[in-house]
Order: C-alpha cells, then sequence, then structure tokens
C-alpha cells in the first residue's frame, strides 16, 4: 500500500477546486514560477508574464495523453508533486513542508524506494528499500555516480550546463570558441553530429541558456525579449539581460580552469538570441574575447552607442545571414558588420542560402574563418 502522505496529496489534488494549468504556462524567474502566455510573432506580442507568482495545480501530458506530472504550487514555490509512468504509477514525489522537504523515489509496486529529507536545504536523513520492502544499506549506483560527478562545490556558483567538444591534436595552447544556441533551443539540438561537425583545430564548447521556456519544457532562452512588429524586437528585460552577461563570462572562466584549456585566443558566437550576446560580449569586453560570431541575429539599439576604437583594434568578428530567414530580417547582419567595421574591427560577412536556421554549411563558414585567424 502506497504511504500515507501519498495518497493524502493525491486526494487533495483530485479535490482541489481549480483547473489543473498545464506546464507549458508556467515559466520560472527569480526562482519562482509565474503563469506564462507565448504569442506568436505574426501577431506582435511576445512574451507576456504575470506580475504574480502563481499558485495552484499544474500538469503535464505525455504526447500520448497519459499525464505525466502533477503538481501544486504555492505563493510561485512547487510544494508537492508527484511524476507518473505510463501507467499511472507514481515514480518520484516530493512534499515541502515549512523548512523541511521530502523526496521520495517508489517502485512500481507502490513500494519505497528512496527518501531524502532535506531541512533548509541541507540532508538529514536519506533511507532506502529494496522492492519487498526491507530496508537497503548499500547506496545505489546512481546516488554513487552523482557525488563523483557533482562539481557544486567549484568554488561556489555552478557553471552553466555546456557540452565541449575538444581538437585533434594537442598543443600548448589553442582557441576555444563558446558558442550560444538560439531562443527555445538547448544542448540537445546541439549534440552529435552538430557539436563535431565544428573545427578539429580548436575548443568548441556550446552553451546551454539559464532560463527554461516553461518547467519541464526542455526548451531554452537567454532573457525575456517582445516584438512590437514582425522585425522589431526588443530586451523585455534589461536586469535579466545582465544577469545572462555575468553569468555566461562566469562560465567561460570557469569551463577553462575546470577543463584545464590554455586558451590562445577567446573566440564567442552565437545563433539567433544567442548571437545577440555574443555581439554584446564583443562590444563591453574587448579585453577578453578575441573575435565573435553573429549567425542569424541582430543587435538591439541600445547597444548602437559611441566607443573607444583603440580598444578593438585586434578584434575580430564573422557576420553571417541567412537570405531567406523570415524570422530576423537579413538587413540586420549588415547593421552589425557596419557598427563593428565603423570601431575598425576585421569583419567578414556571408549570405547564405538558408533561413533562419543553422545549417552544416554555416559550420563550413566558421571552421573556414576560425582556421584564416589561427
Amino acid at each position: 500500500m502506497k504511504n500515507l502522505s501519498l495518497i493524502i496529496f493525491l486526494l487533495l489534488f483530485a479535490c482541489s477546486g481549480s483547473k489543473p494549468v498545464d506546464v507549458s504556462n508556467l515559466v520560472e524567474r527569480g526562482g519562482l514560477t509565474y503563469y506564462y502566455k507565448y504569442y506568436s510573432f505574426f501577431k506582435g506580442d511576445g512574451v507576456k508574464i504575470s506580475k504574480t507568482p502563481f499558485s495552484g495545480k499544474a500538469i503535464k501530458y505525455l504526447p500520448t495523453g497519459e499525464v505525466q506530472l502533477k503538481g501544486i504550487f504555492k505563493n510561485g514555490i512547487l510544494i508537492q508533486s508527484s511524476f507518473l509512468d505510463v501507467y499511472g504509477n507514481i515514480l518520484e514525489s516530493m512534499e515541502i513542508n515549512g523548512d523541511t522537504t521530502i523526496s521520495t523515489e517508489w517502485y512500481s509496486n507502490g513500494q519505497k524506494r528512496w527518501e531524502n529529507r532535506t531541512i533548509d536545504g541541507n540532508s538529514v536523513s536519506v533511507n532506502r528499500w529494496h522492492e519487498d520492502g526491507m530496508k537497503r544499506k548499500e547506496p545505489f549506483k546512481w546516488e554513487k555516480e552523482v557525488l563523483e560527478n557533482d562539481d557544486s562545490n567549484f568554488e561556489g556558483e555552478r557553471t552553466l550546463h555546456y557540452i565541449i567538444k575538444k581538437p585533434l591534436y594537442n598543443a600548448d595552447k589553442q582557441d576555444v570558441l563558446f558558442f550560444m544556441h538560439g531562443h527555445t533551443e538547448n544542448l540537445w539540438n546541439y549534440q552529435d553530429p552538430v557539436i563535431n561537425q565544428f573545427g578539429d583545430n580548436y575548443f568548441t564548447v556550446i552553451l546551454q541558456a539559464p532560463y527554461e521556456i516553461s518547467i519541464t519544457s526542455n526548451k531554452f532562452t537567454w532573457f525575456d525579449f517582445r516584438s512590437s512588429n514582425f522585425f522589431d524586437y526588443f530586451i523585455a528585460n534589461e536586469d535579466q539581460f545582465n544577469a545572462t552577461i555575468e553569468k555566461v563570462l562566469f562560465s567561460i572562466d570557469k569551463i577553462i580552469r575546470k577543463e584545464k584549456i590554455d586558451p590562445k585566443r577567446i573566440f564567442v558566437g552565437g545563433h539567433s538570441q544567442g548571437g545577440i550576446l555574443a555581439c554584446r560580449l564583443a562590444l563591453e569586453y574587448p579585453e577578453i574575447i578575441d573575435g565573435f560570431i553573429a549567425h542569424n541575429t541582430f543587435l538591439p539599439n541600445v547597444y548602437e552607442t559611441k566607443k573607444d576604437k583603440s580598444k578593438y583594434s585586434l578584434l575580430r568578428g564573422l557576420v553571417i545571414n541567412g537570405k531567406y530567414d523570415k524570422r530576423i530580417d537579413p538587413i540586420n547582419s549588415k547593421k552589425i558588420a557596419n557598427i563593428f567595421l565603423n570601431l575598425g574591427v576585421n569583419i567578414k560577412s556571408k549570405e547564405l542560402k538558408m533561413g533562419h536556421e543553422f545549417p552544416k554549411s554555416s559550420r563550413d563558414v566558421i571552421n573556414a574563418w576560425m582556421a584564416q585567424n589561427n
């Protein structure tokens, strides 16, 4: 028989009066969850997020229609949740009561498998069971792997999630490219074969954006933005944008040290929304960034400001746009190139026969440009 507290939780969920909100309409910001609605760019409204933290029930369905997740939020905090398999069996559950959190894993027969009780984020007790209900002393294999791979003590703050491709040949110093994906993408979009199509003569690090579009959506964004019409985008939250820049700089530093990279030069690049960050980093930190890649992107007018040209004498840039891009007007790439050319930056521009995408032909251009700059 399932644990009594879990049964009570499910009864509370079922009996609560409000209709569950689909998790695709919830987004996390600053540690709190808000109701969120996304409007098509064709409507010109962009993203709208409630000003009040979300309270109520949430639910997520599998593509086949079965319930995968049930949860209850209070003032933007998830206080109860349960993950189910396709047969309706509970796999994991979580309950917060004051400063105490109880996280539980379950066998398919309803027997507890693992339970961790924390107070103020510190684990105070861990219990384990065999499938027949007998207590287990030995930690599970996955617990050992988590401890071995945990980098939370790597000088405190965690880096952004990333994947890395290392050069085929070792050298004393080698270039490293930090590349940032577009809005609604994630690291999975850049797994093999994509990351392996970057060059073999430099490090490639793909960074994942810090903000998930909606709870469990697995789609990420670097910052909130809006559009007043189809082509006119603007940053909705400047403080959040600046915080993202700091996260990227922090991650660049820590990843270089963690992966023991001795960088000859540091390049940043990005597609679409990630390209905005690459441009901003190049403009604001030319003493750190040696080169940038702007792919199918734009530079908001707020950053078209006068700079000290002497700081950019060694900077180089690659600007790529799609001739058939229907998301971002290709003219924006010309604007980016002109802004940097006026600062004395060595810029190469390339227009490809593509839409708003990041195909292999783009990576071929990047590889050739990186090789030319060795």
